[in-house]
């Protein structure tokens, strides 16, 4: 239930940390790393770049995105909203008790 009403919340803290994260392992300035940025297209981000991303945000959100459906993933706020629905409890367990 706190999942409902902290919902912006997350997704404001999972902002504020992946920004910089983002920045860093693209190195472009953190105004360039906007929700609508792509990864690819306008970040330069390569295969590299994208599995530091994946292993800082293990490390950093407590999530793993191994695994995930990345074709649906090409901005910084689909990572950001990914991240999020993972932090979720549901999408952690999937059955109900």
């Amino acid at each position: 239930m706190e999942a409902e009403h902290g919902g912006a919340a997350e997704h404001g803290d999972v902002w504020e940390a992946l920004r910089p994260l983002c920045a860093r392992v693209m190195s472009v300035p953190p105004e360039a790393v906007v929700p609508q940025a792509r990864l690819v297209a306008d970040l330069g981000a390569d295969s590299l770049d994208i599995t530091e991303l994946e292993a800082a945000s293990e490390e950093l959100f407590g999530v793993s995105l191994r695994g995930t459906d990345k074709a649906a993933v090409s901005t910084v706020g689909d990572v950001a909203d990914l991240i999020v629905r993972l932090r979720t409890p549901a999408a952690r367990t999937p059955l109900a008790r």
